[in-house]
């Protein structure tokens, strides 16, 4: 078993000193090398945004939404949503 759980350099490491042949050593170098780049880009992209100020900027402010005086357990309870003409459906599971 071949472990590449460690750093590139200790993952390079262990494929070098595997009891396997040099082809599939070179396969195993080749999608290991694949994977990490792939895992680079994916990382890149997930922390080249500021996550937080997205989600602030597309958000609605709650005291916009619910009007002056109710509560939001009010606003979004049975009534109000039926009174505003939203779909209200339940699904029960017997």
């Amino acid at each position: 078993m071949i472990n590449l759980t460690g750093t590139h350099e200790e993952s390079m490491t262990e494929i070098n000193n595997a009891p396997i042949s040099d082809e599939f050593k070179e396969y195993i170098r080749t999608e290991h090398n694949k994977h990490c780049e792939k895992l680079n880009i994916e990382m890149e992209f997930m922390f080249s945004k500021d996550l937080d100020a997205e989600s602030e900027r597309n958000s609605i402010p709650i005291h916009g939404l619910v009007p002056k005086g109710m509560s939001i357990k009010e606003y979004f309870g049975k009534e109000q949503r039926l009174l505003r003409g939203e779909s209200i459906s339940y699904i029960n599971f017997d």
